[in-house]
């Protein structure tokens, strides 16, 4: 079985580009999208797991949507400056984890923890 996706879609293409080359270091296929438009794209044409949002880029409604929506992606979102407020929103909206986007060890355990749980959940 491949390697779950991840698509990375950060507001900073500096940021989604590094983000993307550690997590490949760990994830064999990553993609990134550079707004919202195509992190949809991205979502509705491939087997995604993981999605890294940037909260610059979507907001909670758009997060929530999405979560919805694809029920089976696990929505890790960061944010330059996190705080509880913010965390405890994303979590309600649907999201897994918040993170600092230069935080890869925390984008990592959430990552796999919950591509580990899409797959018990799936057997």
């Amino acid at each position: 079985m491949p390697s779950p996706t991840i698509i990375v879609a950060q507001n900073d293409p500096e940021v989604a580009l590094g983000l993307a080359n550690d997590l490949h270091a760990h994830f064999a296929r990553v993609a990134v999208a550079n707004n919202a438009v195509e992190l949809r794209t991205l979502l509705a044409h491939h087997e995604a797991r993981v999605a890294v949002l940037d909260l610059e880029l979507l907001d909670l409604k758009e997060i929530a949507e999405l979560a919805g929506r694809y029920t089976g992606v696990a929505i890790v979102c960061t944010h330059r400056s996190p705080d509880e407020r913010m965390w405890t929103n994303i979590l309600r909206a649907g999201a897994v984890e918040l993170c600092v986007p230069r935080d890869l060890r925390a984008i990592l355990r959430a990552s796999r923890a919950a591509v580990r749980y899409v797959r018990q959940d799936a057997a």
